[in-house]
């Protein structure tokens, strides 16, 4: 029994690890046959299992099979976990020594450049040579660099001429459309980059020519035309992106300041640059050596990297106010913008300074530039207020549905276009850096953290975007009144709006379930039995909260019926009633117009009597003198309805008109009793009752009208002058019955 047990477990393991035979070809030998005792080879297993051939191994697998393939399967286990324990230290280690190996490199160097410039005296026959080669001595040697100069500066002039109308042209708007500033941009900078073909293709063409007067300055040739035409070419993308003089056509979201304090910076780094290499390169040329050039474009390197921190300390203030534009830094926003924007150029200054020393330690110990980098990350971030803006435009010009839902998708659609550009500018620059996160991710023999974290990190990505994609799908906002009598605006919320809350939050729930069960199966957690214990949770959950399942069906079915709504006010019994303020999974609350917050499960509702859906009856009652007309009180109630009915702030608020109901009741002091009445919408009526009864005051009294004065007789015996008193009692139940009727709504 122990045998079979032990044999069991070991298949079981073999299936879960991916156990591989020893065979090549594959050939399916059973473990304790005749063949593969004969041989005398260890045990295999088969690379296909089936039910079939687990039975057939069980049967023949002999204790010594078992365990040779327990221990096998234990040694491997044991392995890849030494391997895991090794790969951080073995990184570690060749870091270490990568980190020896340059700085040996990088002191050998310096060594013997700092020996190159100090016995530079000592070359002066190698210069003497050199410059023997030229034909006509150093003076055609000078004539002939001129001309070559002169060929290339000329042809650029000729077509920079040439094309000034052309570029008057797409300079000459006031247009407000982004894509024709696209256009004219991109066409300016074709035309800009022609006195660049020029140049090069004439310096080209003219070299050959004069390469005897030449002599040694034939390689200088190259050496100028390529750092001309690189600085050119990048001035000119640089003008043509930030466009600092032409505001009417920039398409970048700077303003004029911003923009032409980059360009100047640029173009001072560009041209600091370009000097240290094409005078650099005068050196080696005429027999000087290789260290005085490479010491000289060092330094200009570390020139460029002094006066990029400068500007950063000088501008610190612009820089903030421009990150805190690009975050959407505001009063109320919250705590991680605000240090963000605050420690840019403090970030700034650090990166400046360590891809100074990237470079340069690249620099010396190779000789070669290592600029895709430091270089290519800042080109990356200018370029990302530009992809920004491009993204908004175009997701404007397909959102032509101009609606709130519109805005809202439009809004959220402009967040999720500025996730995919920092992603994806993050793997670029990265990957300038030397380092491919979706190689080392995703490649075979990728690490399990590098796989697992990037796994995560789209995971997350993914669900981002569809919660802004819901939220703005399943977007309402909150509508409260002011909870006062004066308070006449119609806050009431639809049923989408109602209902919108609970859906997305239950979408929400949905989404973060999904995303953390990847999550758990990304990090290698089986989410099968989890699922399965959520089941048996749930289960059991639900016989101990009776109430809460109560809760929860009572108050979808109050929903289906559409009793209620955000915004409206309702009553459930003589004490509690309130504005329905917020609508949760189980309950809902009430805001009284007092102030107070009452939050009721649904559960617990019997009745909902709603005050605020679709119209009012409104009655007033007014206590008039006997000997009134009631035919003349009618005529005048009717023409004080027509009035408010034309009235331009109140006429909307009517249903129907104000009219009167005639003679409600004679009260026992003999006053005439008389009701009027009027329909409106939800909410009017406390603001129309207050200016009506001013209205019907005002008239009443212009017609004569008079209001009755309530009074008390005294009735004193028969032969007796002194007066008998009332009792309390009786005072009050005259006065209960001479009391008019309450209003009613």
């Amino acid at each position: 029994m122990l045998v079979r047990l032990g044999s069991m477990l070991v298949l079981l393991a073999a299936l879960a690890g991916g156990f591989e035979g020893q065979n090549t070809a594959r050939a399916q030998v059973l473990p304790g046959s005749a063949s593969a005792e004969a041989a005398g080879a260890s045990p295999e297993l088969p690379e296909e299992l089936s039910p079939e051939i687990i039975d057939q191994l069980m049967g023949k697998l002999s204790d010594e099979q078992v365990r040779e393939i327990l221990r096998t399967e234990l040694v491997r286990r044991a392995d890849e976990a030494t391997a895991r324990q090794d790969e951080g230290s073995q990184a570690l280690i060749a870091l270490q020594t990568r980190a020896q190996e340059m700085s040996v490199e990088i002191r050998s160097r310096l060594e013997r450049w700092v020996g190159d410039i100090y016995n530079i005296t000592n070359r002066s026959e190698e210069v003497e040579k050199r410059l023997a080669r030229a034909e006509n001595g150093v003076g055609g040697m000078i004539t002939a660099s001129l001309a070559v100069l002169l060929a290339g500066i000329g042809s650029a002039a000729v077509i920079h001429l040439m094309t000034v109308k052309w570029r008057r042209l797409l300079a000459d708007t006031q247009t407000e459309s982004y894509w024709e500033k696209v256009v004219r941009t991109l066409v300016l900078g074709v035309v800009e980059i022609l006195p660049v073909v020029a140049f090069f293709f004439a310096t080209q063409t003219v070299a050959p020519f004069w390469s005897a007067e030449l002599g040694p300055l034939g390689g200088q040739i190259w050496i100028y035309n390529v750092g001309v035409t690189y600085s050119w070419v990048a001035l000119v993308i640089a003008r043509r992106f930030l466009t600092p003089r032409l505001r009417q056509i920039r398409i970048a979201p700077f303003s004029d300041e911003v923009a032409l304090g980059t360009y100047r910076l640029l173009r001072q780094a560009v041209l600091i640059g370009a000097f240290g290499w094409i005078f650099g390169g005068f050196f080696p040329n005429l027999g000087l050596g290789f260290g005085p050039a490479l010491m000289l474009v060092m330094f200009c390197g570390l020139a460029v990297a002094v006066l990029l921190a400068l500007s950063v300390v000088r501008n610190r203030a612009a820089i903030q106010d421009t990150m805190g534009t690009v975050l959407n830094v505001q009063e109320q926003s919250g705590f991680l913008p605000r240090v963000v924007a605050l420690a840019t150029p403090a970030l700034l200054i650090v990166y400046v300074v360590f891809a100074a020393l990237f470079w340069v330690a690249h620099w010396i110990e190779r000789g070669q530039h290592q600029l895709a980098g430091p270089l290519g990350t800042v080109i990356v971030v200018i370029l990302l207020p530009i992809a920004d803006r491009f993204g908004r435009e175009v997701i404007s010009s397909c959102m032509t549905i101009r609606s709130d839902i519109g805005v809202r998708m439009e809004y959220a659609l402009h967040q999720i276009w500025r996730m995919i550009v920092v992603f994806v500018s993050l793997l670029v620059a990265l990957n300038l850096w030397g380092l491919d996160i979706i190689a080392l991710a995703k490649s075979e023999d990728a690490s399990v953290w590098a796989s697992t974290g990037f796994d995560i990190a789209i995971t997350l990505l993914i669900g981002s975007i569809i919660w802004r994609l819901i939220r703005a799908a399943l977007h309402s906002e909150r509508k409260v009144s002011a909870g006062g009598e004066d308070d006449s605006e119609n806050v009431q919320s639809s049923r989408f709006d109602t209902l919108t809350p609970l859906l997305r939050n239950t979408l929400l729930a949905f989404l973060a379930t999904v995303i953390a069960m990847i999550i758990l199966s990304s990090v290698g957690v089986d989410i099968g039995p989890l699922i399965a214990s959520a089941g048996i949770v749930g289960i059991a959950v639900g016989f101990g909260a009776q109430t809460l399942v109560k809760d929860i069906f009572s108050g979808i079915f109050f929903l289906i019926d559409d009793a209620f709504r955000i915004g409206e006010y309702i009553s459930l019994d003589e004490k509690t009633r309130g504005e329905v303020e917020a609508i949760s999974i189980r309950s809902l609350q009430l805001r009284h117009h007092r102030g107070a917050v009452i939050t009721v499960p649904f559960g617990e509702l019997k009745q909902v009597t709603n005050h605020t859906r679709d119209w009012v009856i409104y009655k007033m009652s007014f206590r008039l003198e006997p000997d009134t007309d009631p035919q003349h009180v009618k005529k005048v109630v009717k023409r004080v309805g027509a009035e408010f009915l034309e009235h331009p702030e109140h006429g909307a608020k009517f249903i129907n008109q104000l009219k009167s109901q005639g003679v409600h009741y004679i009260d026992d002091d003999s006053a005439l009793v008389m009701r009027v009445k009027f329909t409106c919408v939800p909410r009017a009526q406390f603001i129309l009752r207050r200016e009506i009864y001013h209205r019907l005051r005002a008239v009443f009294a212009e017609e004569g009208i008079q209001f009755a004065r309530r009074k008390v007789e005294v009735i004193g015996q028969e032969g007796n002058e002194a007066p008998v008193a009332i009792p309390p009692e009786e005072l009050e139940k005259a006065a209960g019955a001479n009391k008019p009727s309450a209003d009613a709504q």
